[in-house]
């Protein structure tokens, strides 16, 4: 496991987000109760509630509040445990209520607004950005408990780069519907075969900004989910990677 050290290092925060090896080194990693003690072990934070994100692409976010949550809490053991539908972010001003999210290529994107105490956490693929989940993150903290998003501190985890993204050029029809056409250029690159490689990380950067978040508050993790052996890429291993094996990315307010 590893935490992103430009929160946890400076803010009443934590964060994790896992690799292969925590799967490996753990024989009942596919039941939540196990992931979720060990999540407390390394976070050092005595969880209450942990709440995954069920992922379909949308720019839908969940706000998790003190009014709500034990509604939720009810609501997840008549279905999946433990798991909110659909929702692609979750949002919480309640302490040691971990969020979380998989992904096996997509973006995980983590904020935290210092001044208000709010955490969230995003699953941003390219079908989710088109669709507003970034901006939508920052406007549900702002609108539910008012977030100054110049106050807001964003970080990136594993995801795959812009040097092995690769992409058909209808793609660009989707992001020109929410990019301008000089940011859709700077977002795709052609290359020799037709196809184009596409920086997934510099399109929540763009949509981050116009959301009024810093551009010296976007810290990124760096790490390339198909570069890396360390990490779950759904088109490094050309099948569907199981939800076990795929990043969990977490945030909780210590």
């Amino acid at each position: 496991m590893n935490s992103i050290s430009a929160l946890d290092d400076r803010y009443p925060v934590k964060t994790v987000f896992t690799n292969n090896s925590d799967w490996q080194s753990h024989e009942d990693w596919h039941r939540v109760e196990c992931r979720n003690a060990a999540f407390q072990e390394y976070l050092r934070v005595p969880l209450t509630r942990v709440f995954y994100a069920y992922e379909e692409h949308t720019g839908n976010v969940l706000a998790i509040t003190s009014s709500n949550v034990e509604d939720l809490e009810a609501m997840d053991k008549n279905r999946i445990p433990e798991q909110i539908g659909e929702y692609d972010a979750l949002v919480t001003d309640v302490p040691r209520t971990m969020l979380c999210i998989c992904t096996a290529d997509c973006l995980p994107l983590f904020l935290y607004d210092p001044e208000q105490n709010v955490a969230a956490i995003a699953h941003c693929g390219w079908r989710g950005i088109c669709n507003g989940i970034v901006s939508n993150t920052v406007c549900s903290m702002v609108d539910r408990f008012g977030t100054d998003p110049g106050s807001v501190v964003a970080a990136f985890g594993p995801s795959i780069c812009k040097r092995c993204y690769e992409v058909g050029g209808e793609l660009k029809d989707d992001f020109a519907r929410r990019f301008s056409p000089q940011e859709v250029e700077s977002l795709f690159t052609a290359r020799t075969n037709g196809k184009f490689l596409l920086d997934s990380r510099r399109a929540v950067a763009l949509e981050l900004l116009r959301a009024g978040v810093r551009q010296e508050k976007i810290h990124d993790v760096d790490i390339c989910t198909l570069e890396s052996d360390d990490y779950a890429s759904l088109r490094g291993e050309g099948a569907y990677v199981e939800a076990v094996r795929q990043t969990i990315s977490g945030i909780v307010l210590a």
